[in-house]
């Protein structure tokens, strides 16, 4: 019972940290990803080198996911 609510206490945790990441930045072209100029829209103080770390998946945008896990470990300030 207890491990059943501590899984679920995580999945409302993740959610919310993803539903804040998708409305942190606008996605101004509509394309689903976030690029660097979005980004600094909505992060003034972020670096091309953070823009780096965050695109994981090195595609040049950085995905609602890569910025949801960008925004839980810290790398990005909310």
């Amino acid at each position: 019972m207890i491990t059943r609510a501590l899984c679920l206490a995580a999945i409302v945790a993740v959610s919310a940290v993803q539903a804040h990441a998708e409305t942190a930045v606008e996605d101004a072209d509509g394309n689903g990803s976030y690029s660097m100029d979005e980004m600094t829209a909505a992060f003034p103080e972020l670096t091309e080198d953070q823009f780096v770390e965050i695109d994981t998946d090195a595609s040049g945008d950085v995905s609602e996911e890569e910025l949801a896990a960008a925004m839980e470990s810290g790398v990005l300030a909310e």
